[in-house]
């Protein structure tokens, strides 16, 4: 058995020179900014960071860069244009204690993903996300229906026609209530009652003898800062919507292709990874994919590779012997210059645990929807509507254009 390095699972994408680098305190106080906008920075690749030679755990940033963004910030901007960059990838734009990115690692609340991952199931993530001392996933859902993902969006449809309004409920009564609909859920899609914690109904479902990976994956999928769905969950809470009507916003945004969607092409990459450069070229032209991020490599708020990936992989090479498997999903990473992602290592997991073609999905989705229980019951202790303005970008009335 042979196991594979954490090192050697990422791959070095930034070429750095012989630059002046600064510690974050300095660049922080030369911007005027909080550690979490230079992060933010760093993954729109407006600085360059890279690890302290005498101390790995911390970053250095290219003092270069951040002279030149001090620079540009001396000159006013639009707030047209500093809430579209907001937009992308850009500045933090809401208050949260659930999750956030800092210095290359995931952190929830506190306390760093992956050790989250390691030592935790993801009732109890869901509990630390909630704040609240226990998430009970045990009560049972109504007679479950034909399976898969039509069935669970028919479950929360349903339940978001009968439950209370989220306003109506305090937080403890609100974890509750999100337990019950996540066991339900779980139950829906996989079209039969289990017992016992989520991975485990999950092992058992899939046959799998060992659920720790399927643990390690929920914990990590669990929540990641203001993602496309966890901020349509926000969107949908603000308006005081029930806690059922928010969870099925959520699922139904990460259907989309460019969020939960991007497991389906790491998987469909990764096969044809197998079968040898010729098909992958193939693969990759037939997709249109010229993005690595589509399929499952690199990541914008991870310029030296996403820890969770790191985690699951080498978790998997603990437990696996190498195969062709890994030199696959380096080939692809090489392909690309970007290291794989969380979707990527997925992938791998779920071929390797020889899961059903649906299983990164419903890993994803049942994880994420601790957090967007979190999100739900974070957005209702909020007291705005969260609606922002619409850059009108159309033709104007003869009459408002003289005016202008």
């Amino acid at each position: 058995m042979t196991r594979i390095d954490d090192q050697a699972i990422l791959i070095k994408i930034i070429n750095m020179k012989n630059l002046d680098w600064m510690d974050r305190a300095s660049a922080c106080s030369r911007l005027g900014i909080r550690p979490q906008t230079l992060y933010a920075y760093v993954s729109r690749g407006l600085i360059r960071a890279q690890a302290d030679p005498v101390d790995r755990r911390r970053s250095l940033y290219s003092a270069g860069d951040v002279d030149a963004l001090a620079a540009q910030h001396k000159r006013p901007r639009a707030r047209a244009k500093v809430a579209e960059g907001a937009m992308r990838w850009g500045d933090p734009v809401l208050k949260t204690k659930i999750s956030h990115v800092a210095d290359g690692c995931l952190w929830f609340g506190a306390k760093r993903a992956d050790t989250c991952a390691t030592e935790m199931t993801l009732e109890q993530v869901a509990a630390h996300h909630c704040d609240v001392p226990r998430f009970d996933t045990n009560p049972r859902s109504p007679r479950v229906g034909q399976g898969g993902l039509s069935a669970a969006l028919a479950y929360l449809a349903q339940e978001a026609s009968t439950v209370a309004q989220t306003s109506d409920s305090n937080r403890m009564a609100l974890a509750d209530e999100g337990a019950r609909l996540l066991s339900g859920i779980c139950d829906q899609w996989l079209a039969k009652e289990h017992k016992g914690a989520i991975h485990e109904r999950l092992a058992t479902h899939w046959d799998v003898r060992d659920p720790d990976l399927i643990r390690r994956a929920l914990v990590l999928l669990s929540d990641h800062e203001l993602n496309p769905s966890s901020f349509a969950v926000r969107v949908c809470a603000s308006t005081g919507a029930s806690l059922a009507a928010s969870l099925l916003s959520g699922l139904a945004t990460l259907t989309g292709p460019r969020h939960g969607g991007v497991y389906e092409l790491a998987s469909g990459v990764l096969d044809a990874a197998r079968a040898g450069t010729k098909t992958l070229d193939r693969y990759l032209i037939k997709h249109a994919i010229d993005d690595p991020y589509t399929c499952g490599y690199g990541h914008p708020l991870y310029p030296k590779g996403d820890p969770r990936a790191v985690h699951i992989l080498s978790n998997i090479a603990k437990s696996t012997a190498y195969s062709a498997d890994f030199e696959a999903l380096n080939h692809v990473a090489d392909h690309f210059g970007a290291p794989p992602n969380i979707d990527a290592a997925l992938a791998m997991m779920t071929h390797l645990l020889n899961l059903p073609k649906d299983a990164g999905f419903v890993l994803f989705a049942l994880g994420r929807m601790a957090g967007w229980i979190a999100h739900a019951i974070e957005q209702r202790e909020n007291p705005f509507l969260i609606r922002p303005r619409a850059d009108y970008i159309g033709a104007l009335p003869v009459s408002v254009q003289k005016r202008s």
